[in-house]
């Protein structure tokens, strides 16, 4: 992969990248990292690339010119338009779900900001998206240059030893880290926890998984948008069930349970609220022996009528080679367990005449309301 950064102190990008792991990476032509500086492209003989800005305010902004001669030389010595992000305060935060994407791309172009900003007529003409790399301003775009390529750059092939070393980190499954010990076996009083000198490896699997849950319950709360299932029958999407999610919210939509299709274009950007954590929105893979059933869809609103939050069983869907295994019932089941310590009511819409659905809505305690729907779009 290749990165292109436009910045007014190229020194600082190299002298952070050409240490360590991201060095070394560099060094083997796993990726690499190229640095124009802005400042080379001004037409000003005082070499300056800022002015005050118009309408009044403190500080010099970032002015055209020197950066579209910047970005022009940058395409020209390059075969094909890079992808090109600005790093501001105002973008979308930087996490891992978004750097896993930027992994993809061939080639990346960074745009580092100085001073009070740039002009925002360069930002329309060249930039495809601005990222933060957090809620807080710092003095330039080049120490959020070296954070994003460093958390892009180590999800490469190669890169790590280990696919498994970023996969089991902080946040990449949307939990923190378990805590981690090395020898010696005892420290300073201090005892690893004896589960993990046993080689039991599904115990030592399992203590990882409730470890990670209960220090991202305790430290990162927010992070906990939604309960959070056991794997066994019920596992959150990955980006890799799109194509399978796609298919099945496609069938869903011409079962014969629904009265109408939707656009495909709202089954990807579901798709993609649901990785990004919307906390307005949550769904499972359904699953029976280790292979994908089904799946279901579920969003959240706060009743007053019911005192507290809603669950709408939006969808649930069972692919028809699994059916016969009351996968739904079960699913379901897990669900209430699930939300028992935060959802007052569950809600969902079935046909008339979908009796098999009703029944087991039925069984589970639904019942029928007398208001009538009604809906404005």
């Amino acid at each position: 992969m290749k990165f292109s950064v436009m910045t007014l102190f190229p020194e600082m990008i190299d002298r952070v990248l050409n240490e360590s792991i991201i060095g070394r990476a560099r060094k083997k032509g796993i990726l690499s990292v190229e640095c124009f500086n802005i400042r080379d492209y001004t037409q000003d003989k005082h070499r300056r690339v800022d002015d005050y800005p118009f309408g009044g305010g403190g500080g010099m902004i970032m002015q055209c010119q020197p950066i579209y001669d910047c970005y022009r030389a940058l395409t020209e010595k390059n075969a094909n338009k890079p992808y090109t992000v600005y790093l501001s305060p105002r973008g979308n935060v930087l996490t891992q779900k978004k750097a896993k994407e930027l992994s993809q791309l061939p080639h990346l172009a960074i745009l580092c900001g100085h001073y009070e900003g740039v002009d925002q007529r360069i930002l329309d003409e060249i930039v495809d998206e601005e990222i933060s790399i957090g809620d807080y301003v710092l003095t330039g775009g080049e120490l959020p240059a070296c954070v994003m390529i460093d958390c892009i750059s180590r999800m490469l092939p190669g890169v790590l030893a280990e696919e498994s070393s970023y996969e089991e980190e902080s946040h990449y499954n949307g939990l923190l880290e378990h805590p981690q010990y090395t020898q010696p076996r005892v420290w300073n009083g201090r005892e690893v926890p004896e589960l993990l000198t046993e080689g039991n490896h599904r115990l030592m699997e399992k203590w990882k998984r409730e470890q990670s849950i209960a220090i991202t319950k305790k430290m990162r709360p927010d992070l906990i948008r939604r309960p959070i299932p056991d794997d066994k029958r019920l596992r959150f999407m990955k980006e890799e069930d799109r194509p399978l999610y796609l298919e099945m919210a496609t069938a869903f939509y011409n079962t014969p349970g629904v009265l109408h299709t939707i656009p495909q274009e709202h089954i990807h950007k579901t798709f993609d609220n649901i990785l990004s954590g919307n906390p307005y929105l949550n769904a499972y893979m359904i699953q029976f022996e280790k292979k994908v059933a089904g799946y279901c869809l579920l969003s959240h609103t706060w009743s007053q009528e019911g005192g507290g939050l809603t669950v709408w069983i939006e969808e649930l869907y069972v692919r028809p080679e699994f059916r016969g295994h009351k996968l739904a019932d079960k699913a379901l089941r897990e669900l209430f367990n699930l939300y028992e310590d935060t959802a007052c009511r569950y809600r969902l819409e079935v046909t008339e005449d979908n009796r098999i659905a009703k029944k087991i809505y039925y069984r589970l305690g639904f019942k029928g309301l007398d208001y009538q729907q009604m809906i404005k779009e």
